[in-house]
């Protein structure tokens, strides 16, 4: 493996000649995102995608097919079943972050794996299949997804179809700023999400949420922590179980939770005080391709757009929320879904999966 003075590294470079270092008649060469130089079949090529988020972006580049290996939570979820029926047919050697089946992947034998560090290390540590490296991390937001979806579009040679969902995510967000810039900043509905069973593991102010928050013309109710330093033990990392006391404290005007009903949280004694709760408004977290608790192309999008919708239900009566929801996934996947559908995406009732499920599968 060839490694890039870091300052050579932009989004990452795909080039198909025989004149490229490492390169032969046939080849070309990738500059991933740590800047690393692997050299892959200038056509044919197949990959493994190693990460939850990441599963989804070989569909909206139309390139799945060259997928030969996959991610266990991407593969459990109904909505992507139905999209890709074929998913549950691929073998999914990894699991969770650090949990790769070598044995199973080296059935596999993809030509190349696409993953964050530690995947990767193992990896390459295990087997000889090349490895191109994402970077990224739970603080990342908008300008790192796109900075992802360009470095896909030129691994799987689909530029165009990545620069259409960038365009499709930079169009939602002006959107949204132009239904929400007058609204003064002391006047900004507050946002807590609450995962878990427990409804406390949260995301703080120094992860991707605040600013898919911020986009939505609302503020991450707890913003003044952090949650990316130090991973809890069990928990997905940049995901921090917080206390009951330090809820009551920010009172936020909305809530919403991942487990459960929002019935049941409402006649919790613990959580009767808190505005959200008596004045109803405490939202299941939608579900769509994956979970949306997670820095994805398709959160990016919808996400925003969703908690908008909820927060400030005036600004936005003019479309329905189902359509946008509906011309999303048309757009971007080339996946024509009905009401009903956009409508249980919203509702977070389509069948997913938690972190604690994953790992024990």
């Amino acid at each position: 493996m060839l490694i890039l003075a870091a300052g050579l590294l932009c989004c990452g470079c795909t080039t198909t000649t025989s004149g490229d270092q490492g390169a032969t008649p046939g080849t070309r060469t990738i500059t991933d995102m740590e800047g690393n130089q692997i050299v892959l079949p200038s056509e044919g090529a197949t990959f493994g995608v190693f990460g939850g988020p990441i599963s989804q972006v070989p569909y909206l580049l139309g390139a799945n097919a060259s997928v030969t290996a996959v991610t266990k939570g991407p593969q459990m979820m109904e909505m992507m079943q139905e999209m890709d029926p074929g998913i549950v047919n691929k073998p999914a050697p990894r699991t969770t972050n650090g949990n790769v089946n070598i044995e199973e992947l080296l059935v596999t034998n993809p030509g190349c794996v696409i993953a964050f560090d530690v995947d990767g290390e193992i990896v390459e540590s295990h087997t000889d299949i090349p490895v191109i490296y994402l970077s990224g991390t739970m603080s990342d937001g908008f300008d790192e997804m796109r900075r992802e979806i360009v470095f896909m579009g030129e691994v799987f040679q689909k530029p165009e179809r990545a620069q259409a969902y960038i365009n499709y995510l930079d169009d939602t967000l002006a959107f949204l700023r132009e239904r929400t810039a007058d609204i003064p900043e002391d006047e900004r509905v507050t946002v807590f999400l609450g995962e878990g069973v427990s409804h406390l593991q949260t995301l703080g102010g120094d992860t991707f949420f605040t600013e898919w928050t911020d986009a939505a013309g609302c503020t991450n109710a707890v913003s003044a922590i952090e949650t990316t330093q130090g991973q809890q033990e069990g928990m997905h990392s940049g995901i921090n179980e917080i206390s009951m006391e330090q809820v009551l404290a920010v009172d936020p005007y909305i809530i919403i939770i991942d487990t459960g009903r929002p019935a049941d949280l409402a006649a919790d004694a613990r959580w009767k005080e808190l505005r959200a709760v008596k004045e109803g408004r405490i939202y299941k977290e939608p579900t769509g391709l994956f979970l949306w608790s997670r820095p994805s192309a398709e959160s990016a999008v919808l996400y925003p757009l969703w908690l908008a919708y909820a927060a400030y239900p005036d600004r936005f009566d003019d479309v329905p929320l189902t359509d946008r929801v509906k011309d999303f996934y048309a757009e971007i996947f080339g996946y024509t879904i009905s009401d009903e559908q956009a409508q249980k995406v919203i509702d977070g009732t389509y069948g997913s999966v938690t972190f604690g499920q994953v790992k024990q599968s």
